[in-house]
């Protein structure tokens, strides 16, 4: 019986709007119903995540398993990047758009307009105005700007973010992740960024240390993921699925291909998973 229910977000559980609706909501409060526990496992901070009404009773791991939130929005566990490591790299970095990213903040060397700025001009192949815009004003409600090496540093940064341009080379930084391959990890979701977090930090790592906080064995817990962040996941767990639409290392990875994410084929799979076992 499945016992753990663990889901990314964009391209898996949300919606073609990459939100959550009344249906997955729904569906999320009839998991918890039956006893089961349900968490997302995402790439973005706990204050990027929003279920609506079912925010309160599901779990949260967040920035690629570096950091674990209960259903009160309360700190379980996280896993800060080395101190002397962050050091060399804002010192290696410090003119680059990296986003230093605690449990609960984004911090930035940059000001709100340099930041928004750059952002629009990386993002102007990939998304419209209108929905860049809302975005944005979304995430930077969690911004502390202008910050100092110091102030960054006194931080428990768990992630780091850069996003670049098309074509854009990042042979420095690239050369710097491979220096120091035992300490630090680079899992991006997708193409035209580094999302960094400490060395054997990522969703799966951060599924069981949930799971070993709930008390369930690992042959309960199914999870579900699209993107390169959740291929680890998606090779340690038996009960793996990714939905069609992922990119097809994904799918090779994962035990079974469910339907499209935007048919809602993740939430309903979940729903039949514990209909199935009663």
């Amino acid at each position: 019986m499945i016992r753990l229910f663990a889901s990314d977000l964009d391209g898996t559980l949300f919606n073609k709007y990459h939100k959550c609706d009344d249906k997955i909501e729904n569906a999320i409060r009839e998991i918890v119903k039956h006893d089961r526990f349900f968490t997302v496992a995402t790439g973005r901070g706990i204050n990027m995540v929003d279920l609506n009404g079912a925010s309160s009773i599901a779990y949260y791991i967040c920035l690629n398993g570096s950091v674990i939130v209960d259903p009160n929005r309360k700190l379980l566990h996280s896993e800060p990047i080395d101190k002397d490591i962050l050091n060399e790299i804002i010192e290696t970095f410090g003119t680059a758009h990296l986003e230093y990213v605690a449990w609960n903040k984004v911090y930035s060397m940059f000001d709100k307009n340099e930041i928004l700025g750059y952002r629009r001009k990386v993002w102007k192949e990939i998304a419209d105005d209108s929905w860049l815009d809302n975005f944005l004003n979304n995430i930077t409600k969690n911004y502390e700007y202008s910050q100092s090496k110091e102030n960054i540093l006194k931080q428990d940064i768990c992630k780091i973010n850069y996003h670049f341009e098309d074509g854009e080379s990042n042979a420095e930084l690239d050369y710097f992740l491979k220096k120091y391959s035992n300490r630090l990890v680079n899992a991006p979701s997708g193409k035209g960024m580094y999302e960094i977090t400490k060395y054997g930090v990522d969703k799966a790592s951060g599924i069981q240390w949930l799971a070993n906080y709930l008390r369930i064995p690992k042959d309960e817990i199914a999870v579900y993921g699209d993107g390169g962040n959740d291929i680890t996941m998606l090779e340690m767990y038996e009960h793996s699925y990714a939905p069609s639409t992922a990119c097809d290392m994904v799918k090779e990875k994962a035990q079974q291909v469910i339907g499209p994410y935007n048919e809602y084929s993740v939430i309903e799979h979940m729903l039949k998973t514990i209909k199935t076992s009663e």
